[in-house]
């Protein structure tokens, strides 16, 4: 099986790899967000290793190269476009000798007709030696997990109507717009992947007192509608998969499918780095700085970017904290076992302190020794932000709601007499008593609005914590609820299904919450999801898999589930790639994915022997969701341009630019770029 990152990987590659050139050496331009995207799956050398002498970003003042070739690589928008048409309408010649260009999205059609009308004013046509769309707007995190990353989308999605003017039709509007850019992003997705998936969304039931946008449907129908046009066009997409496999699925989901993930804590090393110790999410991987003490004993600040690069940190992301230690002992003594000879011949270490004492007597392993001591820092610091913060007891009442029960099985009671301590404790931060209290909103059977004023009493949260959990509701969750919700399994139900599961495989009491996303495909899997609830946009031959489901009971996937069998480790770091026992799935989850759902992905893979893939707008970063939540009742921020606004430098069509080139325009007359009626001939074929 094959990750995203090295598929968008190899596209990327063979993109400046079909550029041959006379001269051999060619040159890579992008814009701001084409270079985020291309970031986020290949590094530099890999680029540089194919006859690339130099990527130049298009918006940056640039030295001219009239003999040398380049592959432009943009995004397909006026400002890039008018850029792309600057550098070959200079005085001074030139820029550079011919252009292959590419777009990461399709080109709309305003947008083509004022690029070739431009090209052609300016008589700058005869430079360009292709035009293509490649479809790869969208950012790589991990092999199972792709991004369209863009918070901002979230607040589009899910901001009251007085957010966004506080008219319903131009709220709709904006909606059907942000859908409208997201539906040709998960195309992208799908032309990388080479997948035509058949599409299941989720379509939640009308229950009194919440907000049901159907966000789902009408994505799916939107993705529908660009994969058949895409098909269309390219009548041989998708191309045969060796060896052959069915149809695979995309399944739609939006933020309202688990308000709870969001809100707890994952005891993950990945979750609680992001969480605890607020690392930064990029393109390039979670970046966190740390201070550390050198040899000498100074201290010294340092940053580290974690990524697909880092052995040590792929081997332990998805691991419990307490796992996580054992593992980075583990490795360690693996490693000084197999350089034993040139580490003195040290004994073996048991405890992270051990580990800190021997890595500063290992100088000649500097890599693996930086890789080491910022894991052992990290984790660390993870058990230190661990106990500061009381989480062991936080945890346990978290995991107690969101289950619906205890460690030893029994129902909670008395959950209000548990938080109120928590909440009047003086060193408990506002932002663990708001996830408290919105977890508990968000499992309770019954909220009470008397307790629920009692909770608040104790908390003592300022307006913006206040905020965020009135607008819970503006997520699907009623803040007064006075029975079981419809469609909710009876709490009998519920017991009869935790007598059927192994209590042995939830090895942490802190970890027994299963993600809705999870029990969604494991239900698509085994052909026990409910129908209703998630149907196929278009009725297919149901799917064959191993699992003899004749007998299965239709399953509604709950927020409450119990059991769950913890990350296990490959069979070694040597293990060839196995094929797919089954077609793809491509998961999408609109308004925000957790680390628990992301990891989710990798086990869901493990155990089916499946290609899954999760995506979302962005990746959640608790305290970040909770302050984006505050503000949903309020005016949505203006977005943020990606690539720069464009200001010409003059009126003219050549208008004048400094350059040090001395290589003169031309003279051939230039050959038209047709109207985009008839830009099929122009634009190659994905």
């Amino acid at each position: 099986m094959i990750g995203v990152d090295e598929i968008l990987k190899r596209r990327f590659l063979e993109l400046i790899k079909s550029v041959q050139p006379a001269g051999r050496w060619k040159l890579v331009v992008v814009d701001t967000l084409s270079l985020k995207i291309l970031n986020s799956a290949c590094k530099m050398y890999d680029i540089l290793e194919e006859n690339v002498t130099l990527v130049e970003n298009i918006e940056k003042s640039r030295t001219p190269y009239p003999s040398v070739e380049a592959v432009y690589i943009l995004t397909p928008c006026i400002e890039s476009c008018s850029r792309l048409v600057d550098d070959f309408s200079r005085k001074e010649g030139p820029m550079y000798a011919a252009a292959h260009v590419h777009f990461i999205n399709a080109l709309d059609n305003v947008v083509f007709d004022d690029f070739t009308r431009k090209l052609n004013a300016a008589n700058a046509a005869k430079y360009i030696q292709g035009l293509k769309e490649m479809y790869v707007d969208f950012v790589v995190r991990e092999p199972n997990v792709y991004s369209l990353d863009d918070e901002r989308k979230f607040s589009a999605l899910f901001g009251s109507d007085q957010s966004k003017g506080g008219n319903r039709s131009s709220s709709a509007s904006e909606m059907d717009g942000e859908l409208d850019d997201m539906a040709k992003q998960i195309l992208c997705l799908c032309v990388t992947l080479g997948e035509n998936p058949q599409i299941r969304y989720h379509r939640p039931l009308d229950v009194q007192g919440t907000i049901n946008r159907n966000i789902p449907w009408h994505l799916a129908k939107l993705v529908q509608a660009e994969l058949d046009n895409f098909c269309k066009v390219n009548p041989d997409f998708p191309p045969p998969r060796d060896p052959p496999l069915p149809q695979g699925t995309l399944i739609i989901l939006d933020r309202t499918i688990d308000p709870i993930a969001p809100f707890l804590h994952e005891f993950t090393y990945q979750a609680m780095l992001a969480d605890l110790l607020a690392a930064e999410e990029t393109p390039a991987g979670l970046k966190y700085s740390y201070e550390y003490t050198q040899e000498d004993g100074t201290s010294k600040d340092h940053e580290i970017t974690l990524n697909e690069q880092d052995a040590v940190y792929t081997s332990i992301r998805h691991m419990h904290i307490a796992s996580t230690t054992e593992q980075l002992i583990d490795d360690f003594n693996g490693f000084v076992a197999e350089n034993k000879g040139s580490s003195g011949n040290q004994s073996s270490v048991r405890s992270l302190n051990d580990m800190k004492q021997m890595i500063a007597n290992l100088p000649q392993f500097q890599e693996m020794k930086t890789k080491f001591s910022a894991h052992m820092t990290i984790a660390s610091d993870c058990m230190s932000e661990f106990t500061k913060q009381n989480l062991e007891t936080i945890g346990l009442v978290e995991q107690n709601m969101a289950c619906g029960e205890t460690p030893d099985g029994h129902s909670p009671k008395h959950l209000v007499d548990e938080l109120v301590p928590i909440l009047d404790d003086p060193y408990t931060t506002q932002m663990i008593k708001t996830r408290l209290i919105m977890l508990w909103i968000a499992t309770s059977d019954k909220v009470d609005p008397e307790e629920l004023q009692l909770l608040m009493a104790h908390a003592r949260l300022d307006q913006e914590y206040k905020d965020a959990i009135d607008n819970l509701s503006l997520l699907g969750v009623q803040l007064s609820k006075s029975a079981n919700r419809t469609g909710q399994k009876s709490k009998k139900e519920r017991k009869k299904r935790e007598s059927l599961a192994n209590p042995n495989d939830v090895p942490f009491d802190l970890s027994r919450y299963v993600p809705v996303v999870k029990r969604v495909v494991e239900g698509h899997v085994k052909g026990t999801i409910d129908q209703s609830l998630f149907p196929l946009l278009r009725v297919a031959r149901p799917e064959n898999t191993k699992a003899d489901s004749s007998h299965s009971r239709k399953q509604v996937p709950q927020l409450r589930v119990y059991k769950t069998q913890w990350h296990k480790k490959s069979s070694g770091n040597n293990a060839l790639p196995k094929p797919p026992s089954g077609p793809p799935i491509i998961i999408f989850v609109a308004g925000g994915m957790t680390y628990s759902e992301v990891r989710s992905a990798y086990e869901l893979s493990e155990m089916f022997d499946r290609e899954v893939y999760i995506g979302s707008t962005h990746v959640i970063a608790p305290e970040k969701f909770i302050h984006t939540l505050s503000q949903l009742d309020k005016p949505i921020p203006p977005a943020k341009l990606v690539v720069p606004r464009y200001t010409p430098n003059s009126l003219s069509v050549n208008p004048p630019r400094t350059s040090s080139s001395s290589a003169s325009s031309s003279s051939n007359t230039s050959t038209p770029i047709p109207s985009s009626s008839s830009r099929g001939k122009l634009l190659k074929k994905w």
